[in-house]
């Protein structure tokens, strides 16, 4: 039997690792170079109509460069038997599409009035007084003043943030292989709504003057006072429908569901009273809430099925 050099050794590893066509990227870091790639297309074509476009098209593109950088040094890592550094740059590509979240959803203001140069809130409002005979989202929350049903659906809305960072730390530790799955599907779900953003400019139920001055009301309780203080302090306008809210929200309940039960049924109930608290808060109209529920759970089950279709390609 003949012992290789180290040479060959270097050269074996380097074979396994490009045996695939997929395998210097994830499938994280496609789904993110195809994203930031519609939106510089996106924003080029329609530059005259971008705001601040000397700010978003460099961001956006050292964000691509960034991950294909990522992706280039962890394979270099990997072959060169540097574990250390190929662990952390894993890691990092691993999680990094939640730190690209907030500004994702931040700079769509900056594009979403390309196509569509008037919010398309009239229309969507027509809907909803269609359906109830009423605005939904100005009259829930004026009807239902009381302190402790203002308090119950704000802490409700509010939940979503500890949810979207308790459920992927918990699986990290615990579920490596659910983790992995449960990032890519958020990654996915916030994705296909940004992009829906982007074409589609709808601001939600702030839209009404009357209904954005009482996101900006400080009354009520804790919760209440947090929702107002985000609000306040927040200057964007847009990315209403569908509800990512509602449709993350579902995402991780579905996920929690199928790997930590218990945790799963508190997120339902969490689930339930959040679907009503984003139009009875002010911030979306209904039929933004009912595509968020249909976008969420179906697109759970299509990201589910791309990851399999791309893991099968070789972008792991």
């Amino acid at each position: 039997m003949t012992k290789q050099s180290p040479s060959n050794k270097s050269q074996v590893s380097s074979d396994r690792y490009q045996g695939t066509a997929g395998s210097l990227l994830s499938a994280i870091d496609l789904i993110t170079l195809v994203f930031c790639g519609w939106i510089l297309v996106y924003m080029s074509i329609g530059i005259g109509r971008t705001n601040e476009a000397w700010i978003h098209i460099p961001k956006y593109l050292s964000i691509a460069i960034g991950v294909l950088l990522m992706a280039w040094g962890n394979k270099q890592a990997w072959v060169l038997g540097r574990p250390r550094i190929s662990k952390a740059l894993s890691f990092v590509r691993g999680i990094y599409p939640v730190l690209l979240f907030g500004y994702f959803f931040t700079s769509g203001h900056a594009f979403n009035r390309i196509i569509v140069s008037d919010w398309l809130d009239p229309w969507f409002m027509s809907i909803d007084k269609g359906v109830f005979g009423y605005y939904p989202s100005l009259e829930w929350g004026k009807t239902y003043s009381n302190w402790a049903i203002q308090e119950l659906f704000h802490f409700a809305y509010f939940c979503y943030y500890p949810m979207i960072v308790g459920l992927p730390v918990y699986l990290y530790f615990k579920q490596p292989k659910a983790f992995k799955e449960l990032i890519f599907n958020l990654t996915f779900v916030f994705y296909l709504c940004y992009t829906i953003y982007s074409v589609l400019p709808v601001i939600g139920g702030r839209y009404i003057p009357e209904a954005m001055e009482l996101t900006k009301t400080y009354r009520g309780g804790l919760f209440t006072h947090i929702m107002v203080f985000i609000y306040s302090t927040s200057g964007h306008l847009g990315g209403a429908f569908p509800s990512s809210h509602i449709a993350i929200t579902l995402v991780l309940t579905v996920a929690a569901l199928r790997f930590v039960k218990p945790m799963g049924i508190v997120f339902a109930v969490i689930a339930f009273f959040l679907s009503i608290a984003t139009v009875f808060c002010h911030y979306h109209w209904a039929i933004d809430a009912a595509a968020g529920i249909i976008t969420g759970i179906g697109a759970y089950y299509l990201a589910n099925y791309m990851r399999a279709k791309l893991n099968f390609a070789g972008f792991h």
